[in-house]
């Protein structure tokens, strides 16, 4: 019998969480805050799973307790995760509420070699709290906790967010092939993205359109460094979008302050990135850790804004096939307190990279 986590008694809150994968008491901090979100479902209210790797026991484990309590649980796994252990344990309980996606390709993403490469959580009621939208890195396996820097940013309450994550889902579940699938929800202070996107230059990247249309350099008073210039901070896996390490460099020309923690970056990215007094790259790829996550932090002027703070964050790293191919979700969040958990989180991926 798996053991239960702390039971999620109280209210959900939103927020940001991180594993550290050097400390065994913190590898499974993102995993445990989803089980703990299971476990809280009530009868009756819904849980929504959208997975790239799946082979955790002891989340298989909840969720067909969840169903057999009551709880509507829907999964959709990338066909490539199918075969594990805890995958068939779920597949076997739910049934017809697991969507594999296509063999060898996404559920929605129809040109190349695409994959459904998210990983989100959708709960309608647990622990009391409402419409909880959870948009992680992490996938649900050993490695993502072992051996990844991984985040999971929770948005509690936002009706018009979780509304637009579940109509991604269902078209997910539906298996609905659609190249340029492109949307956006609105909702308050968050705007969801949800890929593959068509296009063929940086007039359709949408990281390169939020740097280009949106972040100013100069003339913050209580935000980024202390001459009031903004700062942008990046944690990437894979970097290899180059329309958007230059349009970074082009920032730094502009007096913006930028630094990036990766593990893989193509030459074209690292040609733009580097020999810049105002832009820094640290990796970490020590073969045994590295960072997965995939997000942005904006602390300046963004959209007009001065002295303001975003996160970006989410499953799309920036590669052509996160962009054009993939099933993806990312998620902009303009909020000071969690933009400020995530600054500190790349500080620790900063102390730890070389």
């Amino acid at each position: 019998m798996v053991a239960p986590v702390s039971a999620a008694s109280a209210a959900v809150t939103s927020g940001a969480i991180f594993n550290d994968p050097t400390v065994p008491a913190k590898q499974r901090v993102i995993a445990d805050h989803i089980r703990s979100l299971i476990q809280g479902a009530a009868a009756g209210s819904s849980i929504r799973i959208a997975i790239y790797h799946f082979d955790d026991a002891a989340v298989a484990s909840d969720i067909v307790a969840a169903k057999d309590r009551g709880v509507d649980v829907r999964m959709v796994m990338d066909y490539s995760t199918s075969t594990t252990g805890p995958a068939t344990t779920v597949i076997q309980a739910l049934g017809s509420r697991v969507t594999l996606c296509t063999k060898d390709a996404a559920c929605i993403g129809s040109q190349g070699t695409p994959i459904m490469h998210n990983k989100f959580f959708l709960f309608s009621n647990t622990s009391g709290s409402t419409n909880v939208v959870v948009q992680s890195s992490a996938n649900l396996n050993r490695s993502n906790t072992n051996s990844y820097w991984n985040n999971a940013v929770t948005m509690v309450g936002n009706t018009a967010l979780y509304n637009g994550y579940l109509s991604y889902f269902n078209d997910l579940a539906a298996k609905a092939k659609n190249n340029d699938y492109y949307r956006t929800v609105s909702a308050g202070n968050t705007k969801a993205y949800f890929f593959p996107r068509a296009g063929t230059n940086e007039s359709t990247d949408t990281i390169y359109n939020m740097l280009t249309d949106n972040v100013t350099c100069e003339g913050n008073t209580s935000t980024g460094t202390e001459t009031g210039r903004t700062i942008i901070r990046i944690a990437m896996w894979y970097f290899s979008r180059d329309d958007i390490a230059r349009r970074l460099r082009a920032l730094a020309d502009d007096k913006c302050w930028i630094e990036v923690v990766y593990t893989t970056m193509d030459a074209g990215s690292k040609g733009h990135l580097s020999g810049h007094d105002r832009i820094v790259l640290y990796q970490i790829d020590d073969g045994t850790y590295i960072v997965h996550s995939k997000y942005m932090l904006i602390e300046g002027t963004y959209a007009g804004q001065k002295d303001t703070k975003w996160v970006v964050t989410g499953s799309h790293n920036y590669t052509n096939a996160a962009l054009r191919e993939n099933d993806e979700a990312m998620v902009r969040i303009q909020s000071a307190p969690i933009h400020d958990q995530y600054r500190s989180n790349f500080w620790a991926l900063r102390a730890a990279a070389s």
